[in-house]
């Protein structure tokens, strides 16, 4: 998925096209806890990590990019609607900040799976792609920065990007427990989502300046057989490959990994910019919403239910299968690996 400071920044494009009066007031008055909205459940997978993840945790990311996604969004809008108007204060500008999430994963995964793969059916050594997805959008996370603020990682605040009062934390939090459970069946405590948000705070950081988690957290890799190695530490931020063309700059053919008729050249800021553009209307009109304008059978049909892996329905009946991999040096040194537990699995078959 995009990364932090992505997504940071597609608020700030968000509000330089934003007009409405009642738009741009909600998100100006509690700037950062749209900001927080922006990061959308992507700190799910941040939940006691590197040393004390919980699969179970830490799994709610993807199912809340993956599934019922039109159902989570009509729960959460009706449920904010019904809130005392100081609960709802807080609840909108998350909301606001969540939807363009969604818009931004739903532009930019498609390419990002294309270029660093994913399982496939009797794949091997699948975890190698979560390696691959954390380099490489890394690497996209900062060139993104480096494009619309010229700026590195070093020089942000991650307080000032992915922050709130701690009230502010707890009205936020309370709704993840009662619509977990409701929609996707998952038992999680309040007290677990806030920890799954301090944690990406603190994490987000140690990305940018590891200290002793640049010893530790290589070693904690190469000796626990049950992580796969480079899986935390592939997400700290200074480590690009130049010879990988992260943004299709020079505008490479790729394809949808589940449809390989479907070609394009477009490039990330292109992309990005065209979701950006998207939202901002959207925004405004979940606004008029909240304020009874409108029809909210038409406002959540118009908001959708796609996944944030794929930009189609969630619930499309495709598998995707499609990918070329930019990382083929790291391909190459496991090459050997996998023609031997191939081999193997023929040989028991």
């Amino acid at each position: 998925m995009p990364g932090i400071f992505t997504h940071y920044i597609s608020g700030e494009k968000v509000l330089e096209k934003i007009t409405d009066k009642d738009t741009l007031e909600i998100i100006n008055k509690d700037r950062r806890i749209f900001d927080f909205g922006l990061q959308g459940p992507d700190f799910f997978k941040y939940y006691g990590a590197p040393f004390k993840t919980d699969d179970g945790i830490n799994r709610l990311y993807m199912m809340l990019h993956e599934r019922t996604i039109g159902e989570w969004f009509s729960t959460i809008y009706r449920y904010i609607k019904a809130q005392a108007p100081e609960d709802a204060a807080i609840l909108k500008p998350y909301f606001l900040g969540y939807y363009v999430h969604y818009m931004v994963d739903c532009a930019l995964n498609p390419y990002i799976s294309y270029r660093v793969g994913f399982a496939t059916p009797n794949a091997d050594l699948t975890e190698r792609f979560t390696v691959y997805r954390n380099k490489f959008v890394t690497a996209m996370d900062e060139l993104i920065l480096k494009h619309y603020k010229n700026k590195t990682p070093q020089e942000m605040e991650i307080d000032k990007i992915f922050w709130v009062e701690y009230k502010e934390l707890l009205e936020i939090t309370r709704m993840y427990p009662l619509h977990l459970k409701r929609i996707l069946g998952r038992e999680v405590s309040r007290e677990q989502v806030i920890k799954a948000a301090q944690d990406m705070n603190r994490m987000s950081k140690k990305r940018i300046k590891p200290g002793f988690m640049s010893i530790s957290v290589p070693v904690y890799e190469l000796f626990n057989k049950e992580v796969y190695k480079g899986t935390y530490s592939s997400t700290r931020y200074g480590k690009m490959d130049p010879s990988i063309d992260y943004l299709n700059e020079q505008h490479t053919a790729w394809t949808l990994p589940w449809d390989n008729r479907k070609s394009s050249e477009a490039d990330v800021i292109q992309m990005y910019e065209e979701a950006i553009e998207k939202a901002a209307p959207v925004v405004e009109q979940i606004v008029k919403g909240f304020n009874g304008e409108g029809s909210d059978i038409q406002l959540l049909e118009l908001i959708g239910n796609n996944s944030m892996m794929t930009g189609v329905a969630w619930n499309a009946p495709f598998l995707p299968r499609h990918f070329d991999c930019v990382f083929k040096k790291d391909e190459e040194k496991i090459a050997g690996k996998l023609a031997k537990i191939q081999a193997e699995r023929l040989k028991n078959e």
